[in-house]
């Protein structure tokens, strides 16, 4: 049977983890290895890794694209300079070269308040 792509959907690691956990006793060696993988390097809890995704969307607040927003989530930078270097690889690097210091800071806050648990609705 061929198997069609529907759709595609950035999705954060701690996400995957819990997709995968689901259905762990029936996972390919593949997902087996993405499973352990996403055990080891995912930070965040599944609940604040999607808080924070929709946050970081939001246009009046900060607007980033999902994969943007996704890959902030993966990589939990604590400083500014770390979320220069994530941002930096995306095509709206001008428009982040001219992102205040402040709207930089406000992420990394958002950033730390998931890592610690506290980030809310």
């Amino acid at each position: 049977m061929v198997r069609r792509i529907l759709s595609k959907t950035e999705v954060p690691m701690a996400v995957v983890e819990r997709m995968l956990a689901e259905h762990e006793t029936a996972l390919s060696p593949l997902q087996m290895r993405t499973l352990s993988y996403v055990r080891k390097y995912s930070r965040l809890r599944a609940d604040q890794a999607e808080l924070l995704i929709k946050k970081l969307m939001d246009p009046s607040s900060y607007g980033l694209t999902r994969e943007e927003a996704v890959q902030v989530a993966d990589s939990c930078p604590t400083s500014v300079e770390e979320l220069r270097a994530i941002l930096s690889g995306y095509k709206r690097l001008v428009s982040f070269l001219l992102f205040s210091e402040e709207k930089m800071q406000g992420i990394v806050s958002l950033v730390k308040q998931a890592l610690d648990g506290e980030l809310k609705e």
